[in-house]
């Protein structure tokens, strides 16, 4: 048992039985001069001058707490590195014409391939381990690189070996429909995948599918998403990340927990998944990576009570792990509010993928929680491009690196 004494502020959003969406995404509480008192993996107290015999006394004077961030969207387990593919965007190659020319998602399934489980794990971790040091303290991995059985199950064996440190919690996504294989024709690789979702169902809580143009169609990621909800799995859907192309209508029809991208999605897209009960987890790192302006429509979705999420799509093409940079692209370039990047990336970030139990600082919820080094919690997003987290707790233990 300690107490987390003397923050100058605790921010967060009220506790909430769903996720918050329209105005409400805009509202935290702001608590001055306040302490946290923590037991095991559960917060005890919220309050001033918390008196606890025998309490460990954790000096956080002039500091700001803030729930701990949740990363609904990673594609963490993957080797080798695409560096060289930015030269490429600067001379003005698209997403599409690097993938058609080899590069992109395949390029990175060959690398993966190519290393054994043990050497998987060592580029893993260290990624793992910076995206909590950056305030991640609970993280969603998808497969996805392999494109094939061997190597989708070796990401998947990789993504739950992380569990075994007791460190930041993970969810995992069977993300077979990533890309096309280059030994298969469409129809059979969308056989191959659904065939694997039998053999990935106890290493996977989720299926995703990427339905844009150049991946899969509206059909293909019709039948995929029904054979894995037929099967016990979540569904999460990649959709109009660069138009309006149906992905996110089909993710309305079908029930998905997140649509994910929903840069290009129209006005009657946002108003269907916000009817479904759908989460809309924005990827502002994505355009940026890509050199583009062409954010996700955030203003449009909170004006029509979509629900939104945010997550850094950490990945060869979009290489982050700080859930800090997300939010101030989300404030820079999408025009959020710095209230709404922070509800955003805690409570509705662990609603989209599942867990009601963390992302917000209150009495027996999880003490997922960061001692940030700033006079206001805005200056985490005012104040970009370093790390504004001094101490990450993770589920009542402290983070050491």
């Amino acid at each position: 048992m300690y107490i987390l004494r003397g923050a100058s502020e605790v921010v967060t959003a009220k506790p909430t039985l769903k996720p918050l969406s329209g105005e409400a995404m805009g509202i935290v509480d702001r608590r001055a001069n306040t302490d946290v008192l923590i037991e095991g993996d559960k917060i005890v107290k919220v309050s001033k001058n918390i008196e606890a015999p025998g309490a460990e006394i954790i000096d956080v004077t002039g500091k700001v707490i803030v729930p701990g961030f949740v990363d609904p969207h990673t594609h963490l387990v993957w080797a080798g590195s695409r560096e060289h593919e930015l030269e490429w965007k600067l001379e003005g190659k698209t997403y599409q014409d690097i993938l058609a020319n080899g590069g992109g998602i395949l390029r990175t399934v060959k690398e993966t391939r190519s290393v054994d489980e043990e050497e998987l794990q060592s580029q893993t971790l260290k990624r793992f381990k910076k995206a909590m040091s950056h305030g991640t303290t609970t993280i969603e991995i998808k497969s996805g690189y392999g494109l094939e059985e061997e190597t989708e199950l070796k990401q998947l064996r990789v993504a739950n070996w992380l569990k075994s440190f007791n460190l930041a919690d993970i969810v995992v996504t069977f993300m077979g429909a990533h890309a096309f294989p280059e030994n298969l024709n469409k129809y059979e690789y969308v056989e191959e995948v659904i065939r694997m979702l039998p053999l990935v169902k106890d290493l996977a809580e989720y299926c995703d599918v990427f339905c844009e143009e150049g991946a899969f169609t509206i059909d293909e990621s019709r039948e995929i998403l029904e054979a894995a909800k037929s099967l016990g799995f979540k569904l999460k859907i990649h959709a109009d990340e660069f138009g309006d192309t149906g992905g996110g209508r089909l993710g309305a029809d079908l029930g998905v927990v997140t649509a994910d991208h929903l840069a290009g999605s129209s006005l009657e897209t946002i108003k269907m998944l916000s009817r479904s009960g759908a989460i809309g987890v924005l990827l502002p790192g994505t355009p940026f990576a890509l050199l583009s302006d062409h954010y996700s429509p955030a203003r449009k979705m909170i004006a029509n009570n979509l629900p939104i999420a945010l997550a850094t799509d950490c990945n060869p093409n979009c290489y982050t792990e700080s859930m800090q940079l997300v939010q101030q692209l989300a404030v820079f370039r999408m025009g959020m509010t710095p209230a709404e990047a922070l509800v955003s990336s805690t409570i509705n970030a662990a609603f989209a993928i599942g867990k009601t139990d963390r992302g917000v600082i209150s009495e027996g919820w999880r003490a997922d929680l960061l001692v940030c080094d700033v006079p206001d919690y805005r200056h985490l997003t005012y104040h970009f491009g370093i790390n504004h987290v001094e101490k990450v707790i993770i589920g009542g233990k402290v983070f050491n690196g």
